[in-house]
């Protein structure tokens, strides 16, 4: 139920300029330009300096389409319905073809509306109103039609004031998680080629020669055994291809969509054989070098020629391996030799003769790992923050921004 003093209104009647779109065209950048702002450079915060520029001429030609500090820009075509608000340290730019400037009302709170356009229901409600086959778009006609709930003004800016702090708290958790992913990257660059090294289990720095080896040294390459398209299933046995590979290594949750029987799984698995822990998997394909350290409990088969099959052998503690395969010195080598190759794949061959530091000692291989882990695990703990941030204020704006939960003006 909506609050007697809220009420609905159309885009268009709390402006103070007519909703109007860019016209400035993306050209060649002119260092003492005009910053012009582009539907991709709509991704929440602006960033001044990151912006293109144009010609003094072409930006007092297409003057109308200029947007100022506090107007709302909105993306009318692509990722449609992203908006963001211009900061206060870009005086004057414009707009290119593809978004609107919205300029709220002086006697109504931007950030309010900022905050609105960015719910659930209107956002499903303005893709509802895009059109076009191949590449949708929303009219300047229909976004004007869009109807926003009102509050008073000074609801409004609390509810407004309440929000900008949960993004605060957001921004600087990102922060913080940007910091320790540089830290880890910085990390495994020391310890992955020896350059920093540890202290073993009786606090003695380690020191023996690390060497330069191949990975196929310590694991067989190859791929699995052929499965038709015939075959797959609705239920049964996995059947993993390169999407799914991706989210298992980004620990993301998914739902398989193929499969194989129970029956030919085990007919493959006694023939060829089917990964088992300390195996990684690793595409070879679209986004190359993604890898999978198969883990106890796993289940499954994939697909032969997208993904490689690094079986191991002996000789290496494969949680040392995982970090060696995702540090730059290997995935320089992944791009450099896809490079050279008609499609871009990261083949069999390649996979054989790419190299990696290792110290000869295990336990050195260990410590390392356990390093990483640790980098990884304070990681993981805040991304699972930002997460719980954004789930927090998302269910927050549903209920402040409809009038259900109403907040104390002093």
């Amino acid at each position: 139920m909506v609050p007697s003093e809220w009420e609905w209104k159309q885009l268009a009647d709390i402006v103070k300029e007519k909703i109007s779109y860019g016209i400035v065209q993306a050209g060649p950048h002119v260092s003492n330009g005009i910053p012009y702002i582009k539907s991709s450079d709509v991704r929440g915060d602006i960033e001044p300096c990151s912006l293109q520029r144009t010609s003094q001429e072409i930006h007092f030609k297409y003057r109308r389409s200029s947007v100022h500090p506090g107007d709302i820009v909105f993306s009318l075509r692509g990722n449609i319905g992203v908006s963001a608000i211009v900061p206060d340290s870009l005086p004057e730019a414009n707009l290119t073809q593809g978004t609107a400037r919205i300029s709220v009302s002086n006697d109504q709170c931007n950030k309010f509306y900022y905050y609105q356009l960015a719910t659930e229901k209107l956002l499903n409600r303005i893709n509802a109103l895009s059109k076009g086959s191949t590449f949708k778009e929303i009219s300047l006609g229909e976004l004007r039609k869009v109807k926003v709930l009102c509050a008073p003004l000074p609801e409004q800016k609390k509810i407004a004031q309440i929000l900008s702090t949960w993004d605060k708290a957001i921004t600087t958790t990102e922060q913080l998680l940007a910091n320790s992913q540089q830290q880890k990257k910085a990390l495994m660059q020391q310890l992955l080629t020896g350059k920093k090294r540890l202290l073993d289990n009786n606090g003695v720095r380690f020191s023996g020669e690390w060497k330069l080896k191949l990975i196929k040294e310590f694991f067989d390459v190859g791929s699995s055994k052929r499965v038709l398209q015939a075959d797959w299933k609705s239920e049964g046995v996995p059947f993993y291809r390169t999407r799914e590979l991706v989210s298992l290594s980004k620990n993301e949750p998914f739902r398989s969509e193929i499969f194989i029987s129970n029956e030919l799984f085990t007919e493959l698995a006694e023939k060829y054989g089917a990964p088992i822990p300390g195996d990684f998997l690793v595409s070879g394909v679209g986004t190359l070098g993604i890898s999978y350290q198969v883990k106890e409990g796993d289940r499954f088969y994939f697909k032969d020629g997208n993904v490689l099959w690094f079986k191991l052998k002996n000789g290496l503690y494969t949680n040392y391996f995982k970090y060696c395969f995702q540090s730059d010195f290997i995935q320089g080598q992944i791009t450099a030799q896809a490079s050279i190759t008609t499609v871009g794949t990261y083949t069999i061959k390649n996979a054989k003769k790419t190299k990696f530091w290792y110290p000869a000692s295990h336990e050195e291989q260990q410590k390392i790992a356990a390093v990483l882990s640790a980098a990884d695990q304070e990681i993981t703990v805040m991304q699972h923050k930002i997460d719980a941030l954004k789930q927090e204020k998302k269910a927050l704006m549903q209920q402040l921004l409809t009038g259900k939960r109403r907040v104390q003006i002093n």
